[in-house]
């Protein structure tokens, strides 16, 4: 597999499981604002479990990579991990607006700050491994 697919592959990897694990949390979060602390003990354990093989990839990536021929081999690698720097605050902030009560509401903002500062650290790491590919 090329470099290129492995950072592409880390990137959507990580940006799934991660929304998943925030998806799951946050809706506990919503039930019981009080037990937060134990909330996010929870997402950081399940974010460390879902970036174990992206981290894997990410490496491998890194490892096995050769500076690609012209820069359009970039373009559609590229773009994917883009398209995940989108989505993942999309769906973190629509999270944000559905089932939140007003009391609750700077609760879930700071654990929506976190999970996109979480769910956007991979594909940060898989761009800047895409830049080094250049020629």
């Amino acid at each position: 597999m090329s470099s290129t697919t492995l950072f592409v592959l880390a990137a959507v990897i990580a940006v799934i499981s991660i929304l998943i694990v925030f998806k799951i949390n946050l809706d506990k979060l919503k039930q019981s604002p009080e037990n937060r602390d134990t909330l996010q003990t929870k997402f950081f354990i399940g974010v460390a479990i879902a970036e174990i093989i992206p981290i894997i990839l990410v490496v491998l990536a890194f490892a096995a990579s050769k500076t690609v021929t012209a820069t359009s081999d970039l373009y559609v690698p590229g773009l994917i991990i883009l398209l995940t720097f989108v989505f993942a605050p999309f769906f973190i902030f629509l999270q944000t607006k559905v089932d939140v009560t007003e009391k609750n509401r700077g609760i879930v903002t700071t654990f929506a700050f976190m999970g996109m500062s979480i769910a956007l650290s991979i594909p940060i790491v898989s761009l800047v491994g895409l830049i080094t590919l250049m020629p």
